[in-house]
Parts: C-alpha cells; sequence; structure tokens
C-alpha cells in the first residue's frame, strides 16, 4: 500500500513538473520563434528582388543553350516553389521553408555562376555574363541577414537546451535553417 502510494506521489510530482516546465518555457519558445519570422519578413523583399535577377540570368543561360545542364533542371523548380511561397503575404508566410528555399536557391546560384565561368562558350555571351553578374551584385542588406541570423541562434539555442527540448518537441517548435547568401 505505501508503495502505491509514493508512486502516486512521484507521478502526481511528474505531471505538475511537466505542467511547469511547459508553462515557463513554451512562451520563451514562442517568442523566440517569432522574433525569427519577424526577422525573416525583412528579409523577402531584397530575396525576391535577388531571386528576379537570379531568374533573368537562368533565362540567359537557357537561352545561351544550357538548358540541358543539370543545374537548369534543378534549378526552374526551386524558382517556381521560391515564387509560389513568395505569394503569400508577410503574416502568413512560411519562414522556414522559404528560408531553405532561399539556401537552395544560393546554392542552384553559385552553380550557375561556376557553370557559365567553367565554359567558354557560356563565358562568351555577354548578356548571359552581365546576367549573372546583376545577380551576384543583388544581395539583402547584411544588417538584416546579421540580424536574422541572430535570431535563428537564438531560438536554436533555447530550442535545443536541456529543459525546452522535450517542450519544443511536442509543441512542433521546428527547426529554422539559417540563411547562407553566397556571392
Amino acid at each position: 500500500m505505501r508503495g502505491v502510494r509514493l508512486l502516486a506521489l512521484l507521478v502526481a510530482l511528474l505531471v505538475v513538473g511537466a505542467l511547469a516546465l511547459v508553462l515557463v518555457e513554451r512562451p520563451e519558445l514562442r517568442d523566440d520563434r517569432a522574433a525569427v519570422d519577424h526577422r525573416w519578413t525583412a528579409l523577402r523583399a531584397p530575396l525576391q528582388a535577388r531571386y528576379e535577377k537570379l531568374a533573368a540570368a537562368f533565362d540567359a543561360f537557357t537561352f545561351a543553350g544550357g538548358a540541358d545542364r543539370s543545374v537548369a533542371k534543378d534549378l526552374r523548380p526551386a524558382l517556381d516553389r521560391w515564387d509560389r511561397l513568395r505569394r503569400a503575404s508577410d503574416a502568413n508566410a512560411d519562414a522556414a521553408a522559404e528560408a531553405a528555399t532561399a539556401n537552395r536557391l544560393e546554392g542552384l546560384g553559385a552553380r550557375l555562376r561556376a557553370d557559365i565561368l567553367a565554359s567558354d562558350r557560356l563565358r562568351a555571351v555577354t548578356q548571359l555574363g552581365d546576367a549573372i553578374t546583376t545577380y551576384t551584385g543583388t544581395t539583402p542588406p547584411a544588417a538584416a541577414v546579421t540580424a536574422y541570423r541572430a535570431a535563428v541562434d537564438r531560438y536554436e539555442r533555447a530550442r535545443n537546451a536541456t529543459l525546452r527540448k522535450p517542450v519544443a518537441f511536442v509543441f512542433g517548435y521546428d527547426e529554422r535553417p539559417v540563411l547562407v547568401i553566397v556571392s
């Protein structure tokens, strides 16, 4: 009988402890995630301008005969995904999906530039060279990128802290990717 009471007391303490943990840690996680999403909002318009330039470079690349290259086959779906995601209003933006797509586009933009620079034929196409130069020269404000990275770092540290990790898992506080601009 004494063992049952002790077990019941232990279970009650665990439930109260878990509830207290949720009540204390969840608001901080929510605030940190909201800060990341707020910082992302400031990057949406500059990134849209950058990826419009990437789309123009892609069009020039395909016109110059690069449509059969793997980067061209990978870039079109990524640009389409960005366009679909970007249609959402700032209030309804999926910051995590947009940041992941932006990172994908950054990698593909670097591949596109490398393909152009590695080909004598493509390098000789003036319009293509101008388009890729315009793309690489169109970058979001460094302060906005830095602020976003700092917010992601704070959120990720909070999300992965020992006491917050179970709360983050249970309540769906998923990771937010860091934005890496490739120049």
